[in-house]
């Protein structure tokens, strides 16, 4: 599999989850909250299912904006990791949140490749 297309599948698989299940995904992680954090979640969902078919749809996008997008993606990932660290190590969140730990890690590392890797030479 691309790994686009794992970016897709992954945002878009979490990003319905939050959409359409905020409170069954949140408790995977341990978290309760009120209808205030099941909306945001759901703010969230939606904005991993626009990242999700947004990975989807370019394909095939010219050379030259590939590592613009990349470095986009590594940023968003590299806040994600902050985050999802933060909440980890206050206990905010339970064991499971090592999962989102490791997804922003390795998706901010794969994104860094692309994004500060040297232009082929032709």
């Amino acid at each position: 599999m691309r790994f686009d297309r794992l970016l897709a599948t992954v945002s878009l698989i979490f990003g319905l989850g939050f959409l359409f299940a905020p409170s069954g995904v949140l408790g995977q992680y341990g978290v309760v909250t009120d209808q205030a954090g099941l909306i945001m979640a759901q703010f969230f969902g939606a904005a991993l299912v626009q990242l999700g078919l947004t990975y989807f749809l370019v394909r095939g996008l010219g050379e030259t904006m590939v590592p613009r997008l990349a470095l986009a993606g590594c940023v968003g990932e590299v806040v994600g990791l902050w985050i999802a660290v933060r909440a980890q190590v206050a206990g905010t969140v339970n064991t499971l949140g090592w999962l989102s730990i490791a997804i922003y890690l390795l998706f901010a590392l794969a994104f860094a490749r692309f994004a500060f890797a040297r232009p082929a030479e032709a």
